[in-house]
């Protein structure tokens, strides 16, 4: 059913302390909490939930305000539902009146919300992150018209893949799924796969090619005959449930072509449980490929605030990404955009756009005014750092396409409020600030 809401009773409980009287009201977080349309959140996420059926979901405040603390704090699941007993202004922006001791919810409901939400209502969410900000005045509308926009990686939580560790870990899925299949295996190769495995890497560390690849290929071997016999057999299968079986045929087939893939093969599988990755080179000096996917982000050039981004399977020409980001940020911000900043990973773009103007590093026959502006492009780069660094977009965590695209926009959202909590932050220190010279001159005065 949908998600209950919280009310505020007539009467308050005797035995519980109210988180009014236990915090600093003019906490950053307790104002960001009262400012936030959690009204709207809450209509959004209650279309995704029956009306009559089912057990009464939990409230969408407390789920989501979690998932936004997650990423604003760089904390696990775990750790953010034990955050959420031991701090009381975690409670507060989770809509909590009264400091509780018990969370009643686990991190899996977390990955569930996550996955019944989509990557569609966190979009909204983000609409009403950019609403936040203009209210607070962290941006100009005037800003909103003309925007940065550059892609990064996001790197998938996945271990460096060679072809020994692929073929290992292909032969062991496969073999493990075809004996609770009732495949009946010659031989199963549970010792030998690792060791070769492991013998595969031991002398490609000591610099002998020729004798890691004599066991990487024996290891191919072995993956080619277990393929084999569970094609074989696989159709004489009967007592194994459809589902089952047909994911039995999807790791044979994901397996084969892990077997079958070469050094200069196409769409190549770097992970057997996130196939999806792809390889991506960005010419950084440390860093020569990274295996993720590439985002996209959109943000204003004064302010750096986030106004779009997107995740895109595959490794894409950075050129071909900007027109989804570029309709995403109008629908966010609902102005259209007339100028564009990119780096010259956009080249040849510009043919794509004529109603717009784009500018790239290293454009001649600019005015002064033009200048200035393609100046600021870098001003994105800090930002990408920040989502990265603060905002868990470093190493994505969440599986499948759908998780990338989910980390990408959790981490836009996180940082916008960020941004604003900074703000507010400051206007409580320059209101004390105030306050402290009014009382100091009125000493002054007495005392004169």
């Amino acid at each position: 059913m949908k998600p209950r809401k919280i009310e505020d009773k007539f009467q308050p409980e005797l035995l519980k302390i109210q988180l009014i009287h236990l915090l600093d009201m003019k906490h950053s977080l307790v104002q960001l909490a009262d400012k936030f349309n959690w009204a709207k959140i809450d209509e959004l996420c209650s279309a995704k939930f029956c009306k009559d059926n089912g057990r009464t979901a939990l409230p969408s405040r407390m789920v989501v305000g979690l998932l936004l603390l997650k990423q604003m704090n760089d904390l696990s699941d775990e750790e953010v539902c034990a955050k959420f007993i031991e701090n009381p202004y975690f409670q507060y922006f989770c809509g909590n009146k009264y400091f509780e001791h018990e969370i009643g919810l686990t991190s899996e409901s977390l990955t569930n919300w996550r996955k019944r939400l989509g990557n569609e209502i966190f979009q909204q969410i983000l609409v009403e992150t950019i609403a936040l900000g203009l209210v607070e005045e962290v941006i100009n509308p005037k800003e909103l018209s003309e925007v940065i926009s550059d892609t990064t990686v996001q790197e998938k939580n996945i271990t460096y893949p060679t072809d020994g560790k692929l073929l290992c870990k292909a032969l062991e899925q496969v073999v493990e799924l075809g004996l609770a299949c009732g495949v009946k295996f010659r031989q199963t190769y549970k010792r030998t796969a690792p060791r070769l495995r492991n013998n595969a890497a031991r002398l490609s560390h000591a610099r002998k090619p020729a004798q890691a690849n004599r066991e990487t290929k024996h290891l191919r071997t072995l993956l080619g005959r277990v393929i084999r016999e569970s094609e074989r057999q696989i159709e004489s299968l009967k007592s194994v449930s459809q589902n089952f079986l047909q994911e039995f045929k999807d790791k044979v087939a994901l397996a084969k072509q892990v077997f079958e893939q070469k050094r200069d093969s196409k769409d190549k599988i770097y992970s057997i449980h996130e196939p999806e990755v792809s390889c991506i080179a960005k010419g950084k000096a440390h860093k020569k490929y990274e295996f993720g996917s590439k985002v996209g982000i959109v943000s204003t050039i004064k302010s750096s605030f986030v106004l779009a981004v997107d995740s895109f399977s595959g490794n894409p020409y950075d050129g071909k990404t900007l027109s989804d980001l570029l309709i995403q940020t109008e629908l966010n911000t609902g102005q259209n955009i007339t100028t564009v900043v990119l780096d010259k990973g956009y080249r040849g773009c510009k043919k794509a756009h004529p109603e717009i103007k784009v500018m790239l590093s290293g454009d001649r026959n600019l005015n002064p005014s033009e200048k200035k502006k393609l100046k600021q492009r870098s001003k994105i780069e800090p930002t990408i750092g920040l989502m990265k660094s603060k905002c868990r977009m470093d190493l994505n965590r969440l599986k499948g396409s759908i998780g990338d695209k989910l980390n990408a926009t959790l981490a836009a959202i996180a940082y916008n409020l960020r941004m604003i909590l900074r703000i507010i932050f400051y206007f409580i220190i320059y209101c004390l600030f105030l306050q402290s010279n009014q009382k100091n001159c009125q000493l002054v005065k007495t005392n004169w």
